[in-house]
C-alpha cells in the first residue's frame, strides 16, 4: 500500500494500483444482503401430530407439510423413510398423475444420484404419504396386493407368449433352412443293410449321413 497526499492507493495485483475508497465501495456494491425469514410467533407454531407440543418449523413440516417435530422424527424415524419415485411406482402401482395432479399434489425433496450422475436428481417422497396416496389410490392394500398379484400373472402370460412367439420363428427358419438344403444337396446312399432287431433295411448317404428305411416285401 502506498498514499498519494490525501489518496490512499492499494495495489490491485493486476499490475496497477487503485484508490481504497473506491475500493470499498466496489466491495460494498458486491456484497449481497441475506434478510433472514423470521422466526414464527407462538400463534403461528404448529402442532406436532405424535406427541402434541407445540413447534415453530421441523424437516418434515418444511419439506413435506407433515406436522411431526424434530423429536419425534428421530423417534419414529423408521416411519418416515424416503423412497424414491421409481420404487414408489413399482411398489405400490402409482402413475404420475397420482404424484402432481391428484390433491394434494405430493411433496418430495430432490437429491442428486449416486450410483447415475448423468441422469440428474433424484426425487425423493416420504414412503408414509406414498402409502396413503395407494390407499387412496387401489382403496386398500388388501386391493393394492390383489393388483401386483394380476400383474405378475400378466407379465408371466406375455413373456410365456414371446418365447413361443420365437421357438415358431426359429422352427419355422429351421424347416426354411432343411428346405433350402435338401434343394442343394442330393443323397447319395450306399449299399443296402439290414436290421435283424428291426426287421428293416437300410441305407446311409454317403454326404450327410441321412438314414433311410424300407421293407422288402
Amino acid at each position: 500500500m502506498m498514499s498519494t497526499q490525501s489518496k490512499k492507493l492499494v495495489d490491485s495485483g493486476a499490475g496497477f494500483f487503485i484508490d481504497e475508497e473506491e475500493l470499498i465501495e466496489e466491495k460494498k456494491k458486491e456484497e449481497i444482503i441475506v434478510e433472514e425469514s423470521p422466526l414464527p410467533t407462538q400463534d403461528q407454531h404448529l402442532k406436532c401430530i405424535k406427541c402434541n407440543k407445540s413447534f415453530p418449523f421441523s424437516y418434515l413440516s418444511k419439506n413435506f407439510d407433515l406436522n411431526v417435530c424434530d423429536t419425534c422424527k428421530e423417534i419414529n424415524s423408521d416411519e418416515y423413510d424416503l423412497i424414491t419415485k421409481t420404487d414408489a411406482k413399482e411398489q405400490f402401482l402409482l402413475k404420475d398423475c397420482d404424484f402432481e395432479f391428484r390433491e394434494p399434489a405430493l411433496k418430495f425433496i430432490t437429491k442428486k444420484n449416486p450410483h447415475k450422475n448423468r441422469y440428474g436428481e433424484m426425487k425423493l417422497y416420504l414412503k408414509c404419504q406414498i402409502v396413503e396416496r395407494a390407499m387412496t389410490v387401489h382403496e386398500s392394500l388388501e386391493k393394492l396386493e390383489e393388483k401386483k398379484e394380476l400383474k405378475l400373472v400378466n407379465l408371466h402370460k406375455t413373456r410365456q407368449r414371446n418365447y413361443e412367439k420365437k421357438l415358431q420363428n426359429l422352427r419355422k427358419e429351421a424347416r426354411q433352412g432343411s428346405r433350402k438344403l435338401a434343394d442343394f444337396h442330393k443323397h447319395e446312399y450306399g449299399e443296402e443293410h439290414y436290421d435283424d432287431n428291426e426287421d428293416k433295411y437300410f441305407k446311409i448317404c454317403k454326404t450327410c449321413s441321412h438314414k433311410i428305411e424300407y421293407e422288402e416285401l
